[in-house]
């Protein structure tokens, strides 16, 4: 909160930064609306979707680790895989190490169903970058890396700080 705070009484109210912080925070809202939509018809939801992509490109995730990665709260995670499973998309299966621990699986119908969706990733790309040329694209990713980066460490200086006033020092 301080590096935010500081960061923030430098900048004045017409800033192109404060506008394009508030452009990301918009256009975030309005892509997740636009891909909610239109899974409907795949009768899928965006966190359904994302947790599928997610294991097939990295099977075997402990449901901790894919609620992490998916930056989703555990709970909200345990329902998701709740419904996946009953879909015969994700199975669950004991860590042999710690059988406290379930591990995560996509099936084989659940690799069907991400194959199924393949064209409609390709379609939403080619539609949310269309007018913008490969080296546009390419300097897009470079910022939003760059914005990530910096929102990790500010996440990170925030928990820091947490801490060390839970801590009463």
């Amino acid at each position: 909160m301080i590096i935010y705070n500081a960061y923030y009484i430098g900048m004045k109210k017409n800033d192109p930064r404060r506008e394009a912080a508030l452009r990301i925070v918009e256009t975030s809202r309005l892509l997740r609306a636009v891909v909610e939509q239109r899974l409907k018809p795949y009768g899928m939801t965006r966190s359904q979707f994302a947790t599928l992509s997610r294991l097939d490109a990295q099977d075997g995730l402990a449901q901790h680790e894919l609620a992490d990665v998916l930056e989703v709260q555990p709970i909200a995670m345990v329902r998701l895989v709740d419904q996946l499973s009953a879909q015969g998309l994700v199975e669950r299966r004991n860590d042999p190490a710690d059988r406290r621990i379930n591990r995560l699986f996509i099936t084989e119908a659940g690799r069907k169903r991400v194959e199924r969706l393949e064209s409609f990733k390709d379609g939403l790309g080619l539609e949310l970058f269309d007018g913008l040329g490969p080296q546009e694209v390419a300097e897009v990713l470079r910022t939003l890396d760059r914005l990530h980066a910096n929102l990790k460490s500010m996440q990170a200086a925030d928990a820091a700080a947490t801490k060390l006033r839970k801590s009463g020092t």
